[in-house]
């Protein structure tokens, strides 16, 4: 009962705390006010309680471990022995347990206790969010002794912060925080999750450090090395300019590093919720950097058309309500499935009978064989024009130009294992692929496309896998920049649904439509389509799926 007294107190004064300004008395006066991100809510550490139990403790450490960004940790270093108060890091790693899971502390003998708390997500001391598969639980063993007042304090622990979905969601904040490809050409995110408060900092520190491990070989940073941001962070001013100071090392940068790094800040900064209109960017205290070149990169880019699909043996599009012939192609081969388009339109292909691939040319001629094997998969096209497929008889993924110029494209992570879907997301660095895991469940997987000077695929590098909550997983799509949208299953889920799956978040399934065959995604939550199995094509609008075409099969959006 103690340990629920204790967070009832510390929900009160969670609440209370933002209530202490209202005036209650004056005249009533008016203004303009500029409306920005309010900010979350103060939490408060509670007190270590007076000769409480080590269950009550423990408790309490959770409860003030949870509300450590607000006070930098003191108040949950007050329930750690002196020699674990030093040595505790408690940025290391914070487990997200969901809003409806319940942490259970189990107190053994000789002061030993266990924490058990139901998984949902962890994040890492670089702010990356990972997913945990369903059921996940993880145990913390404390210790605890009796200081010479005899009161119990935690003197052995991990380097761990416990926090619910809620709180997760309420005192941090999502940015994407942008890198380069490596042709400076696109915008490359890498989802972070920072406190809430100071959150412009915090992105900017984040951005410095580098790229994550997986992503790290595809893109590059404007950044020198050893460029860390200045004492006084990122200020943002009444104007909503954003003002960064980086250490002197910056001043090496030169002019086309330069306009990469304001770039990179311009994008990052502008994603968060305050709002930033602008950046200036100094090194050491000298005078802001000036732009001298192109700093205006394709960031999260948007098809120009779509969703196709195959209707009446000929490759359609819809065009406002209707679907349209798309001019100069010429009749699809009986048995033709599962279209690609690329960004501009130019090059389309379709798959027959599973087993072929054809270019289909813009001039009305028939269609054109580029690969052949069993069991080819559903193509995507990357911003180079290169076709990514798969073939059953062969390890890895195929990349195969207009031409027919065929690269195997190797992955030490997938070796043995059958490739389900891909998607190549449309600035061209990154990938995503649902395959068959090690337990035969499906598993969704990004990687970084290593390419040569020219753009031609070479390898995949490391994975950083997600949706991992999901039970299954038969179709994938780039929903935008740093958001899949994945067929499969959930939860009770007996049939599949439609998942929007963050890279480097929590899977949320959207409304089910019974018989789900296929889905399309343009870019954002409004241009998700899906193809059901009586060959209807619906639209998302709001939280319903509305018929908009019907005869259709396979829709797509090009890239």
């Amino acid at each position: 009962m103690r340990h629920r007294l204790w967070a009832l107190a510390l929900a009160c004064a969670v609440s209370l705390a933002g209530c202490a300004a209202i005036p209650t008395s004056g005249p009533i006066q008016t203004g303009d006010v500029a409306l920005n991100d309010p900010g979350p809510p103060i939490p408060v550490a509670m007190e270590p309680p007076r000769d409480g139990t080590p269950e009550t403790i423990v408790y309490g450490f959770l409860a003030a471990s949870a509300a450590g960004l607000s006070d930098q940790f003191v108040g949950a270093r007050k329930y750690l022995t002196y020699q674990a108060a030093s040595t505790w890091v408690p940025t290391s790693q914070l487990l997200v347990y969901p809003s409806t899971g319940k942490l259970t502390v189990d107190p053994e003998s000789d002061g030993k206790v266990v924490v058990r708390v139901p998984v949902q997500g962890s994040l890492d001391d670089a702010g990356v969010y990972t997913e945990a598969p369903p059921g996940g639980e993880q145990e913390l063993a404390m210790e605890l002794t009796q200081n010479v007042d005899g009161q119990w304090r935690i003197s052995s622990l991990q380097n761990v912060v416990v926090m619910s979905s809620i709180d997760f969601t309420t005192y941090y904040r999502q940015v994407p925080v942008y890198f380069a490809s490596k042709d400076a050409t696109h915008l490359v995110p890498d989802v972070r999750w920072v406190p809430a408060s100071g959150a412009a900092s915090a992105a900017a520190r984040a951005l410095l450090a580098g790229p994550s491990p997986w992503l790290r070989d595809a893109v590059v940073s404007g950044a020198p090395e050893g460029t860390r941001l200045g004492s006084a962070g990122v200020e943002i001013g009444a104007d909503q300019t954003a003002t960064v100071d980086l250490s002197a090392a910056a001043g090496t940068a030169n002019a086309d590093q330069r306009n990469l790094l304001i770039a990179q800040l311009t994008a990052t900064l502008s994603g968060l919720p305050a709002v930033v209109s602008s950046v200036e960017v100094s090194a050491g205290g000298g005078k802001p950097w000036e732009a001298t070149g192109r700093t205006d990169m394709v960031r999260n880019p948007e098809p120009d058309t779509g969703p196709y699909v195959i209707a009446g043996n000929a490759l359609q599009v819809l065009d406002g309500d209707k679907l349209t012939p798309v001019e100069g192609v010429a009749p699809l081969p009986v048995g033709a499935a599962d279209p690609a388009l690329s960004q501009d339109g130019e090059v389309r292909v379709v798959v027959v009978d599973g087993t072929r691939l054809l270019r289909l040319p813009a001039d009305g001629s028939p269609p054109v064989q580029i690969l052949a094997g069993p069991n080819l998969l559903s193509p995507s096209i990357d911003r180079f024009d290169w076709i990514w497929t798969a073939r059953s008889d062969q390890p890895g993924l195929v990349a195969v130009s207009a031409s027919g110029d065929a690269v195997p494209v190797s992955a030490d992570w997938l070796a043995g294992s059958q490739v389900i879907s891909i998607a190549v997301a449309r600035s061209g660095s990154r990938i995503a692929v649902v395959h068959q895991g090690d337990d035969g469940r499906p598993v969704i997987d990004v990687a970084a496309i290593l390419r040569d000077g020219s753009g031609r695929p070479q390898r995949l590098g490391p994975t950083f896998q997600v949706g991992q909550s999901m039970n299954g997983a038969s179709q994938v799509e780039w929903m935008d920049e740093s958001t899949l949208a994945v067929l499969g299953l959930s939860g009770s889920l007996v049939v599949p649904t439609t998942h929007m799956v963050p890279v480097g978040g929590q899977t949320d399934p959207l409304p089910l439509v019974d018989g789900t065959v296929t889905i399309a995604a343009g870019r954002g939550a409004r241009a998700l389509y899906l193809a059901d199995s009586d060959g209807q094509l619906l639209w998302r609008q709001g939280a319903a799926w509305v018929p908009v075409a019907s005869g259709v099969q396979d829709p797509v959006f090009p890239g």
